[in-house]
């Protein structure tokens, strides 16, 4: 059977394909100055959504891919940054503005952020969203920022319900009291020395070191030892 890839690996394995994916976009863009050329249309190929932002007006190209991940037409979306920044999840404004802000200022080579967007019925979707400055106006500030879309709805889903499961399990365990190490008990009366010294009943012992209850009844040799050392009724 083949090893599963460790967390490492698959964190190492995701750094590589985004930078690849960052220096695909950014040499595609740089080749051109213009929204419509082919580069677009080469990264929409993926089935990703492309935006192309200009950080200084504030305008953006958002694909037809872009807009059809969340059910838009192509005519509901304007090309105004707050078409997307108006749609964010408002759990997830400020780690996507940290984010994006620590790339503008140069702090990280790459943009990259999960978050959930509005969609046209109202409901939100995960995206992986993911981009790089591509240009600088003259005092070094950015200016032309391009970058994906990818829905990542499902897989996000998966693993919230995952991280839910495994914090009621840890919960559910942290709640569990166990019996561990030596249990000292008499081979002769069978009591038990507790934790004081004192000797006492197994029932007790275990009520006070488990979370385990005692019901008394006979296993079937006793209950024929029992029934035969019963007196004869006269």
């Amino acid at each position: 059977m083949r090893p599963q890839p460790t967390a490492e690996t698959k964190l190492r394995q995701r750094i590589v394909a985004l930078e690849q994916l960052v220096s695909r976009l950014t040499e595609a863009a740089a080749a051109s100055d213009h929204r419509d050329s082919s580069w677009i249309f080469a990264v929409q190929g993926s089935r990703d959504g492309v935006w192309d932002w200009n950080a200084v007006t504030n305008e953006v190209y958002f694909s037809h891919r872009w807009k059809e991940m969340l059910g838009y037409e192509e005519a509901d979306i304007g090309s105004h940054v707050e078409e997307w920044s108006s749609r964010l999840h408002p759990d997830d404004v400020a780690s996507v503005f940290a984010d994006l802000n620590a790339h503008l200022n140069g702090e990280t080579p790459y943009y990259e952020n999960e978050h959930r967007l509005r969609c046209k019925d109202g409901t939100y979707r995960w995206i992986l969203d993911r981009g790089k400055v591509v240009s600088w106006t003259e005092d070094g500030k950015a200016l032309r920022v391009v970058g994906t879309h990818t829905e990542i709805h499902h897989r996000k889903e998966a693993e919230l319900e995952n991280l839910h499961l495994m914090a009621e399990l840890k919960d559910a365990l942290a709640h569990v009291k166990t019996l561990k190490g030596m249990i000292p008990i008499c081979c002769c009366c069978k009591k038990v020395r507790d934790d004081k010294g004192y000797w006492g009943r197994v029932e007790t012992y275990i009520r006070n070191h488990s979370d385990a209850d005692i019901t008394h009844t006979y296993c079937p040799q006793c209950a024929r030892r029992a029934i035969a050392d019963m007196p004869e009724r006269v």
